[in-house]
């Protein structure tokens, strides 16, 4: 390999840097039955030994808050679900207030998805949304722009993904405006994100903005490679890996760095 290492932002100046991951196709492998996904222990591990030693260390995810903190047990690891409706704050989960007048369309949606899609499984996340799964039954999809629809029809708002869709609250936060609100407060001069869905894009799309707006800041872009991941993601990553064990492999290494004197 020449040149400078992609990591050599984030280990020369930690203190001043910040990685954050998505958790999904990321730090997790993809699994048929989404309440069974689990991080793989080595990626554990190694974003356990980089929170002492980064500014931010966070997991970002359109996950419920409390099941980021039930599986990424890491004392000091920032855990934001939903999106960026729902922060872990000590122990507890806390929800943007704007959310909540949308609770009952939530559930009432979440309702008509299942009498009118039976056989799809609907992973419902509190009051703030709900996911549809289909990746076990392909041949069930709901029409296109059928999801679109009907959560319009609730002042809901679509989010697709692979082979699921999520409808949720239509406050105006992503993978951006968490990213951005994370880089905000520590002021950080070098910060990675890590994806592997099409939601992951505005993360991207944040670093590459405060590259802009920030003189000297280096951001990396982390794209986990997977036979579904979108092309868009792959083409705008400064660095691709192989899946949930490539990032591990990735966050093992720049731990080790850490470790290094000097």
């Amino acid at each position: 390999m020449t040149g400078p290492s992609p990591i050599a932002p984030l280990v020369d100046a930690p203190a001043a840097a910040a990685f954050i991951t998505d958790y999904d196709g990321t730090l997790a492998p993809i699994v048929e039955d989404p309440t069974q996904a689990r991080p793989l222990p080595a990626a554990l591990d190694a974003l356990r030994e980089l929170v002492p030693h980064l500014a931010v260390v966070a997991v970002v995810s359109g996950r419920p808050a409390r099941f980021l903190r039930d599986h990424v047990p890491i004392a000091g690891l920032e855990r934001i679900g939903v999106y960026g409706l729902e922060r872990i704050v000590g122990d507890e989960v806390v929800t943007d207030p704007r959310a909540r007048p949308y609770a009952d369309a939530v559930v009432l949606a979440g309702d008509e998805v299942e009498a009118r899609w039976p056989g799809l499984p609907v992973e419902r996340k509190g009051t703030l949304s709900f996911t549809v799964h289909w990746r076990t039954r392909p041949d069930a999809a709901p029409p296109a722009g059928a999801l679109e629809q009907l959560a319009s029809a609730h002042g809901l708002r679509l989010l697709p993904g692979r082979m699921a869709a999520e409808v949720r609250v239509p406050v105006p936060v992503d993978k951006g405006t968490v990213v951005r609100a994370l880089l905000d407060e520590q002021r950080v001069r070098a910060a990675a994100v890590a994806g592997d869905d099409t939601g992951d894009r505005a993360a991207f799309a944040a670093l590459a903005r405060r590259a802009v707006e920030q003189p000297g800041f280096a951001g990396l872009r982390i794209a986990v490679r997977s036979g579904e991941a979108p092309a868009a993601l792959l083409d705008e990553a400064d660095l691709v890996v192989d899946g949930p064990p490539g990032l591990a492999t990735l966050l093992r290494e720049v731990a080790e760095a850490l470790k290094r004197p000097g």
